[in-house]
């Protein structure tokens, strides 16, 4: 009777955050209207067409809604997990119901809103300054979409979890996300909300890059150790102090999104 009740809860999770981001559909597959559909076009006797393509992340607008969902679905996990879930794990969840929520969700919105903006400011050149323009904004949209679809699998997969080990598998994807956001060549191609072409001090881009592969190191050494061990209990501590001082790091910008919404 306890091993269906935790498989019920468990699905009553996933399924709380699946319903939190349908809503959004356009996340995957753009309306045939979406400013995000590809700029091929087919010939039909003479007129231009529209070639509708799957991309990945079509509008910002939905990010909001997805980090939200996830972070209310780990809120509630972890609430309904208490009674035979270790401090641990808990604080685990926790920190990365406050990441999405604070501070993921209004910073990938912005990212994708510059990505987009960064586009379309910019035209295809093969040489000069207009050329490393373009390649930035190029750049910069390929990186943000990466870092946001990786974030949506480590998320997802901490939702959908059923042990220990597949929630710190999901912290794990996460932040390796980030890792291979900055790897791909986000701090030399950073733009910033309007689109303009910010570039992030290359030790700065280090630290960060170190900082997110150390707690993508810790949530997988979590993974691979028993829950009660000392391991476990300093790997997930490493990654949820790590994680909720990120989350603190996203509330002006949260409360600046809240703001504007008044």
């Amino acid at each position: 009777k306890k091993t269906m009740l935790i498989k019920i809860t468990n699905m009553k999770t996933l399924l709380l955050f699946i319903l939190t981001i349908v809503p959004g559909s356009a996340f995957v597959i753009p309306p045939k209207h979406s400013v995000a559909t590809g700029r091929r076009v087919l010939k039909d006797n003479g007129n231009n067409i529209p070639c509708r393509q799957t991309v990945v992340v079509s509008s910002a607008k939905i990010l909001p809604i997805a980090y939200t969902g996830a972070s209310i679905a780990l809120l509630n996990k972890a609430v309904k997990a208490a009674p035979q879930t270790s401090k641990a794990e808990m604080a685990v969840l926790l920190a990365t119901s406050a990441l999405s929520l604070f501070n993921l969700g209004p910073s990938d919105n912005e990212n994708l809103t510059g990505a987009k903006r960064a586009y379309k400011k910019t035209a295809p050149s093969v040489a000069g300054k207009a050329k490393q323009e373009r390649q930035a904004a190029l750049t910069w949209r390929k990186v943000v979409r990466i870092k946001i679809v990786g974030q949506i699998i480590g998320l997802t997969r901490m939702v959908a979890a059923k042990t220990t080990e597949g929630v710190m598998q999901g912290g794990a994807i996460l932040m390796g996300s980030l890792v291979l956001f900055f790897l791909a060549g986000a701090g030399r191609s950073r733009h910033d909300g309007e689109g303009a072409w910010i570039p992030i001090p290359s030790n700065v881009s280090t630290m960060a890059t170190s900082i997110d592969a150390t707690l993508c190191y810790a949530a997988f050494v979590a993974s691979r150790s028993p829950v009660d061990s000392t391991k476990f209990i300093v790997a997930a501590s490493i990654y949820s102090v790590g994680t909720a001082i990120g989350a603190l790091e996203g509330i002006p910008k949260f409360l600046k999104v809240l703001k504007g919404l008044v």
